[in-house]
């Protein structure tokens, strides 16, 4: 069946910008986009609604007359990425990288994923090895040429250098799963993708793991990100000294300034 759009916002800066990138994030049940320009600002957003085909030529007709419906073609972005949510991530620090070894790696952490994915990250000095499907993101590419496929960790890491004093554990939250990414004094320390059925186990994970790095401070932070309500937001905040919701680094103007930001924070990295 066909992606129909669920939100669609355009600034009228979207089509006159020279130089803009596309940032794309895979859901269960369609993906959400964003338009940035060269210097972060944010251009346009949108949702796509829709279960994703089985087959190849199926998903490729498919998003490509979705993102020529909302005029989004190729040849505008100097830049494009594919920001796939993987369950099975490892680092690989640069001075052991080697591709023949993907298996292996991502194995040395109980994973177990056929269709294998790689993305490198400047501030960890570092490959990640992921799982994720490879007929969605090959279709994905062949729609949309020179796109790159990255993942929700190397997402969360870019932010390192931002956060310069003091602990902070960033937290993406999805379905039954959180993605946490932690860094002391500017410094990337953990990251990892905890899966849950009751909050209180996060909760008690989040504990140990400050406990276990010696992170335990008045000074931490918890930024939380992705599918945060109300009532998440409520049953955290005790447990921390600091906790606020992370906007991701897109500046936001016009249209954008009630646009709730922290729920699509992977896209505006």
């Amino acid at each position: 069946m066909p992606y129909i759009t669920k939100t669609l916002i355009t600034s009228e800066a979207c089509d006159a910008s020279p130089d803009k990138r596309l940032s794309i994030c895979l859901l269960a049940d369609g993906f959400s986009f964003a338009q940035l320009s060269s210097d972060g600002e944010l251009l346009a957003f949108g949702e796509a609604s829709g279960q994703h085909e089985e087959g190849m030529p199926e998903l490729t007709r498919d998003i490509k007359e979705y993102f020529s419906s909302v005029h989004v073609h190729p040849l505008s972005f100097s830049d494009m990425q594919l920001i796939v949510s993987s369950d099975e991530n490892v680092w690989v620090p640069d001075e052991i990288y080697q591709p023949e070894y993907n298996h292996q790696y991502l194995q040395f952490v109980g994973g177990n994923s056929e269709s294998l994915f790689t993305s490198h990250s400047e501030v960890v000095s570092a490959t990640a090895v992921f799982g994720a499907s490879e007929v969605l993101a090959t279709s994905f590419k062949v729609v949309l040429p020179g796109l790159s496929v990255t993942n929700q960790h190397v997402c969360m890491a870019e932010l390192a250098s931002q956060f310069t004093s003091g602990t902070v554990m960033l937290s993406h939250w999805r379905d039954g799963r959180v993605d946490l990414s932690i860094y002391n004094e500017g410094r990337y320390l953990f990251g990892n993708t905890l899966a849950f059925s009751e909050e209180s186990a996060v909760m008690f994970n989040f504990v140990e793991l400050m406990k276990s790095y010696g992170l335990e401070s008045d000074e931490t932070t918890l930024l939380m990100c992705g599918d945060v309500s109300r009532e998440r937001y409520a049953r955290l905040r005790p447990y921390f000294p600091k906790v606020a919701l992370w906007s991701g680094n897109a500046t936001l103007e016009g249209q954008f300034s009630s646009f709730r930001a922290y729920r699509h924070a992977l896209l505006l990295v």
